[in-house]
């Protein structure tokens, strides 16, 4: 946020925040605020002092004004220190119009596709294992648990499913990007996925953070820059969370791992095009999902659901005919200006004015929980996997069937 407004937004903004369950202080924030503009401006006073005395070459009120300015900037220092910490755990703030709440007070606001009738439906670890496709056994021994291996014709059609959305989505304006797996904090600070985020994170021994989604190497390619507007990323990474917090749930199975293969979509626009991108990506979202004949529901998230750094996003989840419901597969957030502040993003406005980019995103496909929901709403009676027509020119094959390696 910007702290300039802070003063006179702070109830409205506090309210905002205590909608999303945000253990956030505004009160604190303003007073560490105001004591370092008042010690800033301090030192900015003795600053000019000392350049008086200097030209006057007055040495001895050199020397005292140099110390008082050492400890001022000393103030200086622990003040932008603790702001600096105060605002790094600030989220967002919520649309105004999305529901209160947590992750079960979401809202359904449209559906797409009919599951099939499928009698006795079996689940992607079945499916998987039985068709020689998938190792989750294997993957636990070489690397503990929430590790899987694919394997034969999984391997292939992964592939195919990231040839053609690139395809699809390089026709539709994006611009294709590979960008780092390995970021520094400044970039990973900037995204909102440090601070409280932070366990989710794996961090190496020089300091570096592995991605857990494209989306952060996206937006660090445009740190500190003044870019065109609008601007639009494809990006394929793959992904590692820690999944800090989330044990007891999908332990089985590939719904929910450490390592995941993922296509992200990344939009930079002018604030008055932000939501009607966001609708746009929601669309696209859509788009694969009827292409890849995998039934869904759009979801709008409730405010304590969302995720740092997002005002508003629009979830679509995948029908799995093993568990009879949902699951979330895809996700697509409006930013605002919430990471281009954080990270310095700015455009040339017509006037010639610099101002904060909006910042979105959206994922085109998480291969782990789509190759469940492919698997799963492909199944035929006889154990085999039909594949959607949309993959058929990417791939050898039609179905998955078991096969024999010698």
């Amino acid at each position: 946020m910007d702290l300039k407004l802070l003063e006179d937004n702070l109830y409205t903004w506090q309210e905002q925040l205590n909608r999303r369950g945000a253990e956030v202080d505004l009160k604190k924030v303003l007073e560490v605020y105001q004591r370092y503009l008042e010690v800033l401006q301090k030192a900015e006073g003795l600053r000019a002092e000392r350049n008086v005395a200097a030209k006057a070459q007055d040495i001895e009120a050199g020397k005292r004004i140099g110390s008082e300015l050492k400890e001022l900037e000393d103030e200086v220092m622990a003040a932008r220190t603790e702001l600096d910490e105060l605002v790094a755990d600030i989220p967002n703030l919520p649309d105004k119009d999305i529901p209160d709440g947590g992750e079960e007070n979401g809202k359904v606001i449209g559906v797409g596709g009919k599951p099939r009738d499928i009698t006795n439906p079996r689940d992607h670890i079945a499916l998987g294992e039985s068709l020689g496709i998938l190792d989750i056994e294997r993957g636990t021994k070489a690397s503990g648990s929430r590790f899987y291996y694919l394997k034969n014709q999984a391997v292939e059609l992964e592939f195919a499913i990231l040839r053609w959305l690139m395809d699809l989505l390089k026709d539709k304006g994006f611009e294709l990007l590979l960008g780092p797996q390995l970021l520094g904090e400044k970039a990973m600070l900037a995204g909102g996925y440090l601070g409280k985020a932070a366990d989710e994170v794996y961090k190496t021994q020089d300091d570096l953070y592995l991605i857990g989604t494209a989306e952060q190497s996206i937006l660090a390619y445009h740190l500190d820059e003044i870019i065109p507007v609008p601007k639009r990323y494809a990006s394929f990474s793959t992904c590692f969370r820690r999944e800090a917090g989330s044990y007891g749930k999908d332990v089985k199975g590939i719904i929910r791992t450490h390592q995941f293969d993922k296509v992200e979509m990344f939009s930079f626009v002018a604030p008055d095009m932000s939501a009607r991108e966001h609708e746009q990506l929601v669309a696209i979202q859509e788009e694969i999902l009827q292409g890849l004949e995998i039934p869904y529901q759009k979801v709008l998230l409730a405010a304590g659901d969302l995720s740092m750094a997002a005002a508003r996003t629009i979830d679509l989840e995948s029908w799995l005919p093993s568990q009879n419901r949902h699951r979330e597969t895809h996700s697509a957030s409006n930013c605002t200006d919430w990471q281009a502040r954080r990270a310095r993003i700015r455009y040339k406005t017509e006037s010639g004015e610099s101002e904060l980019v909006h910042t979105l995103n959206g994922t085109a496909v998480a291969i782990g929980r789509m190759l469940v929901a492919l698997l799963e709403n492909h199944q035929q009676m006889d154990g085999s996997i039909s594949i959607p027509k949309v993959l058929h020119s990417y791939l050898s094959f039609k179905e998955i069937r078991q096969i024999t390696v010698t």
